[in-house]
């Protein structure tokens, strides 16, 4: 597979995000996205096919003014940041809001826990079960001071559940991470900003759609990574731009892996551009 058609049907991901905004009812899973699953097998099995590892260099192709499909798949991205919000620790800092509209990122009902890996088995994802902790595997929600200051990250606890649909990352597990105070700063790791998200209920997210208006910021690409050929692939569509003042390669590297600063709150970075792949044992 050398593209990803122009007949797209990943659009229909945010039909979902609208239908969960606006259900005011308890049962997200068995009301809302098992009856959208079972009216939208085709875009289910379009997003087998991109999750499969031939897919991971696929051109985007699409005809002038559609959209394509990571700009569909976008919108899932924000279905899953809404179905992983319920597992995570609430803030009321006023930074956490919509810093345009000054309200909640969300503004429909929370789901359930069950929601997450309702849609994760309509999809027909793997679950991520790796014991060491990978930054491409799993988003850093709290992380506990090692007494040894050089001590290496490792998993102390699953907040939320991670998915993989074929070799692409669907959503990274949310875990709890014990590390030495020279490796990962615990203020700086859990709270500085978690680029490619649209909203966190724990720290403030930064992803391309932010600042856009009703239409455009769904103008924005899905983060395509994959775990192929003893690999890991992050970013697979980035660019490799540097932007005037950009980031070096170390801070670049960084983000690009954890999605967020893990020692020093570097304030507002771009590195959307950027693109990795490392070996993974």
């Amino acid at each position: 597979m050398d593209y990803i058609g122009p007949d797209t049907g990943q659009a229909c991901w945010r039909d979902l995000f609208e239908l969960l905004r606006v259900h005011k009812g308890d049962q997200h899973a068995g009301e809302v996205i098992w009856p959208w699953a079972d009216r939208h097998l085709e875009t289910i099995r379009e997003l087998r096919d991109i999750g499969r590892p031939q897919c991971r260099g696929a051109r985007i192709r699409c005809h002038p003014g559609q959209y394509d499909p990571l700009q569909g798949m976008y919108a899932l991205s924000r279905v899953l940041d809404v179905l992983i919000a319920p597992y995570q620790p609430a803030h009321d800092d006023p930074a956490l809001l919509n810093w345009v509209t000054g309200q909640p990122w969300w503004t429909g009902r929370l789901p359930g826990r069950p929601a997450l890996p309702a849609l994760a088995a309509a999809i027909g994802c793997a679950r991520i079960s790796e014991e060491d902790f990978s930054p491409f595997f799993h988003e850093i929600v709290a992380v506990e001071q090692a007494d040894d200051p050089d001590a290496s990250p490792q998993l102390a606890e699953e907040v939320w559940p991670g998915f993989m649909v074929g070799s692409m990352m669907l959503v990274r597990a949310g875990t709890v991470v014990r590390a030495g105070a020279n490796i990962m700063n615990p203020l700086a790791a859990s709270q500085s900003r978690m680029y490619w998200a649209w909203w966190r209920r724990n720290r403030r997210p930064a992803d391309l759609s932010h600042g856009w208006g009703s239409n455009s910021q769904w103008r924005t690409d899905f983060r395509r990574d994959y775990f192929t050929d003893g690999a890991l692939h992050y970013n697979v569509d980035g660019y490799r731009h540097k932007r005037d003042g950009g980031l070096p390669g170390p801070a670049a590297r960084e983000l690009v892996r954890f999605r967020c600063n893990i020692l020093r709150d570097l304030g507002d970075q771009w590195p959307y551009g950027h693109r990795l792949s490392e070996p993974y044992h």
